[in-house]
């Protein structure tokens, strides 16, 4: 996907050019279809930009009756802040264009209030409006970037980076204050017809540099930033200091040479690609956020890997799932919703504040019913399980401490049935597993595993080696034999 840059000498004429462009646009569009649909930014650009436009002649040729206004971000403060864009878009040149613009064709982002105390709440309704009005391929997307190469409100590293299936999401733990925002999420942004993003100095030209190389999202979103029809560029000089090519004239991204790209970072893009098979839902995303509020580990498994479980589950007629190593529910909230609505899932965590936080989120995502979270050793839990005489489990999926898994395997004999199914993560280790004198005593354990299943008379197993987001390991398939 080719990027057109349009360089120009400095801010103050970046900001008046990007009035001209947006209002000429404007114009033309109208001649083919209406009404038009433009996403407005923020910051001092893109605030410069819209106070251009009130100031040009030219404003009067647009037929402001015909063009909706949405916003691809916002800071979740209450109405009329200052700090909020719709407040500072409004003085800058809605207020200006007055009754030329209908107020029902300015959608604001919800404000926080009593009746919208959360950012979920308001990107939820924000997606509400956006279907109502029929989901709009937006004609123009305006995107301002900040020196970390965010655009909108999605942060390098962030989990908002990687919601797919709606067009919106609560962003909390924003490293720019305010730390609770409401964002567009890149659906929405790579649905628009155009993107067009501005950026202006120095200090933003790395990230226009590592953004125009096509680095991954997860360390430059504004590599993200993509149109159906047209990617633009709208930079000034000193923006393109680190671009290495003569600064003053119109070019494309093919111009610059991509970086070369590490094997994770092709394998994060290659995930990101193929989200679009495995969404997030609003439980899913707020799940994976109590965990990391909860200060839990950042191991559960990727959306990729819990929509394989899920299919997994399903592909057995899953009806009693267990499995040993809940963390924050993550991966569990996939397993118990491939489960029919007689089924059960037991789930094993020796952390008393992980299973807290995994049974407030569990119950916040409606599947509680289905689930019995057991705290303690794991090994304990499934020594009591064997001695109640608990019913056999259809599928196992068991991501504890690998130094384990000899015995947890043993003991989850006792608890299937010939043609149960169980998985075991994280059993390559990076390809740790080949060195017979590691010092690391999860390697050894999955290196016992394989000793254990080489020739095992009950278990059928094989191993599958992943790549991914969260770089290069594997998972063991087990069946139980008769």
């Amino acid at each position: 996907m080719n990027r057109d840059v349009v360089v120009h000498p400095d801010a103050r004429v970046l900001a008046e050019s990007v009035a001209a462009r947006l209002l000429t646009h404007l114009v033309d569009v109208q001649s083919h279809r209406s009404p038009v649909h433009v996403v407005l930014t923020g910051g001092t650009v893109g605030i410069a930009s819209l106070a251009a436009v009130a100031a040009s002649p030219v404003r009067d040729a647009v037929d402001w009756s015909g063009v909706h206004v949405w916003w691809g971000d916002e800071r979740f403060l209450a109405q009329g802040d200052a700090d909020r864009n719709e407040t500072q878009a409004r003085d800058a040149l809605l207020d200006a264009l007055g009754d030329a613009l209908p107020a029902e064709n300015v959608h604001p982002m919800p404000a926080h209030s009593d009746d919208v105390s959360t950012p979920e709440e308001a990107a939820e309704a924000y997606a509400a409006e956006l279907a109502e009005a029929g989901s709009p391929a937006f004609d123009v997307v305006l995107l301002g970037m900040g020196p970390d190469g965010h655009v909108a409100s999605l942060f390098p590293g962030h989990e908002a980076l990687d919601v797919t299936g709606r067009p919106t999401v609560g962003v909390h733990g924003s490293p720019k204050p305010p730390p609770e925002r409401v964002s567009l999420t890149f659906d929405a942004i790579r649905a628009a017809r155009e993107v067009w993003v501005v950026a202006a100095g120095a200090e933003k030209a790395d990230a226009v540099a590592s953004a125009l190389r096509g680095v991954p999202v997860t360390t430059t979103p504004a590599a993200g930033a993509l149109g159906t029809e047209r990617t633009l560029w709208l930079v000034d000089v000193a923006a393109t200091e680190r671009l290495g090519t003569p600064s003053a004239i119109s070019t494309t991204a093919a111009a610059f040479p991509p970086a070369p790209q590490t094997p994770s970072e092709l394998w994060t893009q290659v995930d990101h690609y193929f989200s679009v098979l495995a969404p997030e839902d609003v439980a899913l995303v707020e799940t994976r956020h109590a965990a990391t509020a909860g200060g839990l580990p950042d191991i559960a498994v990727t959306p990729h890997q819990g929509k394989l479980l899920h299919l997994l589950a399903q592909a057995v007629g899953a009806r009693r799932i267990l499995e040993i190593g809940t963390l924050g529910g993550y991966s569990t909230l996939w397993l118990a919703r491939a489960l029919p609505a007689d089924g059960r899932l037991t789930t094993l965590e020796i952390d008393p504040e992980h299973a807290r936080v995994a049974t407030d989120s569990l119950t916040q995502a409606g599947v509680d019913a289905l689930v019995d979270v057991l705290v303690g050793p794991a090994a304990d839990t499934l020594d009591g399980l064997i001695a109640a005489g608990t019913e056999p489990y259809d599928l196992v999926f068991i991501d504890a401490d690998k130094q384990s898994i000899p015995r947890y395997l043993e003991q989850t004999l006792e608890l299937t049935h010939p043609g149960s199914v169980v998985v075991v993560d994280n059993v390559v280790r990076g390809g740790a597993v080949l060195d017979a004198d590691h010092t690391d005593d999860r390697v050894q354990g999955v290196r016992r595993m394989v000793d254990l299943l080489t020739d095992h008379p009950r278990y059928d197993a094989t191993v599958v080696q992943t790549v991914g987001s969260k770089g290069y390991d594997g998972f063991a398939l087990l069946r139980v034999r008769a």
